[in-house]
């Protein structure tokens, strides 16, 4: 019984895009955007071994350097294939 209410109220909102483009709003900018390049952002980080965090202050350019790098590391080394004899 509820499957065939939840199903007649999807075929209702599919049947209305109309309706749904004029509900949905845009999201608000997220903060990285509106943050400049050359500006500083710290980051608390945890430490190996640790219970503390570490202030960490770079721009955001390095910020986004830092992430571009670490993902081109783990892309590698999953696409490094084992030998085979």
């Amino acid at each position: 019984m509820i499957s065939l209410v939840f199903a007649a109220a999807l075929l209702a909102g599919a049947a209305d895009p109309a309706a749904q483009a004029s509900t949905t709003k845009a999201a608000p900018p997220t903060k990285a955007a509106k943050v400049d390049k050359g500006e500083m952002v710290c980051k608390r980080e945890p430490v190996l071994g640790s219970r503390m965090k570490e202030r960490i202050c770079m721009t955001q350019a390095d910020w986004d350097q830092r992430k571009a790098d670490a993902r081109d590391d783990v892309e590698k080394s999953q696409s490094v294939k084992p030998l085979t004899f």
